[in-house]
Formats: structure tokens, C-alpha cells, sequence
């Protein structure tokens, strides 16, 4: 069984931190910018975690 620690260690410790989920949205218009668009499938989200907001790839439900 894992702890609730290393869950959220895995889930959040190594993404980048967003104030709120403008910034985040931000952020995903900067790396389209910088790789030349075609990021439609990112998606800015509220982590259950740390209360920040992270980028990632939208979940299959998502994206339909």
C-alpha cells in the first residue's frame, strides 16, 4: 500500500507549479509559441494535491 505522500510525491513533485489556471493556460500558449502550435491537446488543470494548477495532456473523455 502506498502512502498518500508518495502518491502525491508521483502526481505532483516533479510538475511545475501554476498560481492559478490562467498562468497555466499561459504556459501551454508559450510552448505552442515556442514548438509551433499544434498543442490542442494540452490541458490546464486544479491539482487535488499542492492547490496549484499543472499542465498535461487531456484525458481521453477530454478530448472528445
Amino acid at each position: 500500500m502506498s502512502s498518500k505522500r508518495r502518491i502525491r510525491r508521483n502526481q505532483c513533485g516533479r510538475k511545475v507549479r501554476h498560481a492559478d489556471e490562467v498562468q497555466a493556460r499561459k504556459a501551454i500558449w508559450k510552448l505552442a509559441k515556442a514548438y509551433g502550435g499544434g498543442l490542442g491537446f494540452m490541458n490546464a488543470y486544479r491539482c487535488p494535491h499542492c492547490s496549484g494548477c499543472h499542465t498535461g495532456h487531456a484525458n481521453a473523455m477530454a478530448r472528445k
